[in-house]
């Protein structure tokens, strides 16, 4: 297959994103993007640093897109009362892992030293960049690693305007309805209610959870992720600042209540809110008041009762083929995990970007060759990440509700694991497993996800047991303690250089918003 005309079936983020990066991309290719008349729930306003990779194919700056935006920085991702012990956070943040032949020894530190380790601690012993992000302070370095927080609707409207039209993307506002096939399955045109015709070479659905092309149209089998995660709605709000400068941090909050956890994402001009949960533990109108209380109880009671609600129902799973004859699917008409951990986004602009590549490789010739390779690729990173998002529930040490002792106790939770990304989970958290083994941590390679996320709910790779056998040895003790003096004096010296830096609210303001 020659692909000279492409037509994106749906608006909203995806549908923009997709249609930005192909329109930039190939100038020789006919694009058209055909728009519900029905207003698109947006993937999410929280990315991860691998969004950098799309921003560099657009080539636009931050002060170009994030004004019209009501876009932040963001530089982690917290986690509150994910443990048993509630009120504490701990962070999975960006950037390079602090490298040294003893740190390793860390694990230790716990055990000599057991009041001035807490599970918190090691996310800033091994990555500096989270006690920039506690301190509120930003500055924008080759050194600091970003993602974003942003209005995801206001930034396919941006690609829309500025990228996508001005390159000939052509756009129409139309209820798609049915297609036409030919003799092999390929689909040859949509049609609309109004009885318009849209013809070309390759498909995109970009519908959301409807996945009307690779779903409807083409039948495609869908595969649930229901063995592994619970939520299945979330429950929507926009919070108001009280405290602009104080809220305005640069980490997405993840806060566990009873039956799920909320997002806490702070915009420009407010933040946005979500409870996500199960309704196999609570029914929707207990599921607001919880969410209610919770803004009660961290805002205002005058802000919960004014509060809006928007209800979700999340589709999680992904269809067995992103790419199916001549159907690719973007965003949520291929699949979603859930909120935790911003995978949404994820997801919709590495599948851009890698549908980009297939197309660029031989000028927009397509053989199975590049469709099944595709699919592998797109296959692996959405259970990948799947695997990692159930992780954080699997490896709490919650035992408060029904909900968190059923999410603990997953059954066989590992057996369940497809063998093909058995790989990727022994790098990541089945070092865990392995309790008095010193070579689990490659240091020349970065921290694993994961392993902040065990480390943070109070997982360690060595036991009281392997300390017990080494603590009295005087040299394994003495180099304990010097890695001990040495983080003291550097988290010390960290917090001192933090007091030039100008808070991330004052830093946007100066920078992004010229106000």
């Amino acid at each position: 297959m020659k692909v000279k005309s492409i037509c994106i079936v749906g608006g909203g983020s995806a549908g923009w994103m997709t249609a930005a990066a192909l329109s930039k991309t190939f100038k020789g290719i006919k694009i058209t993007l055909v728009e519900s008349t029905k207003k698109p729930v947006g993937v999410g306003e929280s990315t991860l640093a691998y969004f950098k990779h799309y921003l560099n194919l657009l080539e636009i700056t931050d002060k170009e897109w994030m004004k019209y935006c009501n876009a932040t920085y963001k530089t982690s991702i917290a986690f509150k009362n994910f443990r048993e012990n509630k009120g504490e956070r701990f962070h999975y943040p960006f950037g390079e892992t602090v490298k040294n032949e003893k740190s390793y020894l860390f694990h230790y530190l716990k055990y000599l030293y057991p009041n001035q380790y807490p599970p918190e601690e090691g996310a800033r012993f091994f990555n500096y960049q989270t006690i920039l992000a506690e301190s509120g302070k930003f500055i924008d370095k080759n050194d600091i690693i970003k993602a974003y927080h942003f209005d995801a609707s206001l930034f396919g409207e941006y690609l829309k305007t500025n990228i996508a039209l001005p390159n000939k993307v052509s756009h129409f506002i139309e209820d798609v309805t049915h297609a036409t096939k030919d003799i092999d399955g390929n689909i040859t045109s949509i049609h609309s209610k109004s009885n318009k015709t849209f013809k070309a070479d390759l498909f995109i659905d970009c519908t959301g959870f409807k996945s009307l092309l690779l779903g409807d149209f083409m039948g495609g089998e869908f595969q649930s992720f229901k063995d592994f995660l619970f939520n299945d709605f979330a429950i929507t709000a926009h919070i108001p600042y009280i405290n602009k400068e104080k809220q305005l941090t640069t980490w997405t909050d993840c806060v566990a209540l009873n039956n799920g956890w909320v997002w806490e994402i702070p915009l420009w001009n407010r933040i946005g809110s979500g409870y996500v949960f199960s309704s196999q533990y609570i029914s929707i109108d207990e599921a607001k008041n919880e969410f209610k209380q919770h803004i009660s109880d961290t805002y205002s009671k005058e802000i919960s009762e004014n509060v809006k609600f928007k209800v979700i129902k999340i589709k999680h799973g992904k269809y067995k083929k992103a790419w199916d004859r001549n159907v690719v699917g973007i965003g949520l008409s291929y699949g979603f995990i859930e909120p935790l951990e911003s995978t949404g986004l994820l997801t919709t602009h590495e599948n851009i970007l890698k549908l980009v590549d297939v197309l660029e490789q031989r000028n927009g010739l397509i053989t199975q060759m590049d469709i099944d390779e595709f699919n592998i690729n797109i296959d692996d990173m959405m259970s990948t990440m799947m695997i990692f998002v159930a992780q954080h529930y699997y490896m709490s040490s919650r035992q408060d509700t029904q909900y968190w002792i059923d999410c603990t106790s997953n059954k066989n939770f590992y057996e369940k694991i497809d063998p093909k990304w058995e790989k990727g989970l022994n790098e990541e958290i089945k070092p865990f497993l392995r309790k008095g083994k010193n070579e689990w941590w490659d240091f020349n390679n970065n921290i694993a996800g994961a392993l902040y996320i065990a480390l943070g709910q109070g997982l360690s790779p060595f036991s009281l047991r392997d300390f017990n056998t080494y603590k009295n040895d005087l040299r394994f003790k003495e180099e304990i303690n010097k890695i001990h003096l040495e983080w003291v004096k550097n988290k010390s010296q960290l917090y001192n250089n933090l007091n030039s830096l100008p808070s991330h609210y004052q830093y946007l303001k100066d920078n992004i918003y010229n106000v």
